[in-house]
């Protein structure tokens, strides 16, 4: 069964690469995501080599030079995740993809190696299974370890799901879907307001625990995120779109958008629609 071509795994392993082992310069017509779980390895990439920390990332992209030796005395592990997308689906990922080799390195935390390396081992058993059903959720094991490696990147996102065992906090849910109804649907009522009473202190250190982010960082994500999308998808001035996610002045989303962005909405819509300043 062929996978969707949109979105496709090659190939998953856990490759051990032993003392004095040696993977040369090389260069794939795929990308490919490499974490190294333990030993000293030597990484070449973006034409140097470097020894990386255990949980290090890396993602090779297509035709991109790299290797590994293992010139030490101890054996080393790596997860290695190869896959192709299509044009279409890299340009939603293009926070990932348009970043230079330096900036697509990145050491994991326990978390997000642990969601990493399941996630892994998902896409590993459904892309060797048979049938429909299996293809397309390898496909989508993929696309949700792009999510996360983009958010891991871009925002030192990292919600920590546990072992299915947990109980859901209602109330940091609660405060998660209002702060979404905030951005996403511009008649509700009312500004978003994170009180500084004992029990507003406690739900904002649940809601940190929980989603890696405070509620005004969430909300100013969200909104960030929104007007990024309303940029390049509408016909929309910035006047309308800081209307939208219920500014009350076009000066206010131009200040917060600079400060997330290092560039004002006009510009970096400019950018996105690929014109040069």
């Amino acid at each position: 069964m062929t996978l969707p071509a949109a979105i496709s795994p090659l190939d998953v392993s856990c490759r051990t690469v032993a003392p004095d082992d040696v993977i040369d310069w090389h260069a794939h017509w795929h990308d490919e995501l490499c974490l190294v779980l333990e030993g000293t390895p030597t990484i070449g990439h973006a034409g140097s080599k470097l020894i990386p920390q255990d949980d290090t990332l890396f993602l090779f992209r297509e035709s991109e030079e790299h290797g590994v030796w293992n010139l030490g005395g101890a054996t080393a592990r790596l997860w290695l995740l190869e896959f192709r997308i299509n044009s279409g689906v890299r340009t939603h990922f293009r926070e990932l993809f348009d970043r230079t080799p330096e900036r697509r390195v990145l050491k994991l935390s326990a978390g997000q190696r642990h969601r990493f390396c399941c996630l892994c081992q998902k896409l590993a058993l459904e892309k060797d299974a048979t049938g429909c059903l299996s293809a397309f959720a390898a496909s989508a094991w993929l696309t949700l370890q792009l999510v996360d490696i983009t958010r891991w990147l871009s925002a030192n996102f990292e919600v920590d799901l546990g072992d299915g065992t947990d109980e859901i906090d209602p109330q940091c849910f609660q405060l998660w879907q209002k702060i979404h109804r905030q951005v996403f649907q511009p008649s509700s009522p009312g500004p978003m307001i994170f009180g500084l009473n004992p029990c507003h202190d406690s739900l904002r250190h649940r809601f940190r625990k929980l989603f890696g982010i405070s509620p005004q960082g969430m909300l100013i994500r969200f909104r960030m995120d929104r007007a990024k999308e309303l940029l390049r998808n509408s016909n929309l001035s910035v006047k309308e779109i800081a209307y939208e996610l219920g500014y009350s002045r076009q000066h206010d989303l131009t200040r917060a958008f600079h400060k997330y962005t290092g560039t004002s909405p006009s510009e970096w819509k400019m950018r996105a629609n690929g014109f040069k300043l």
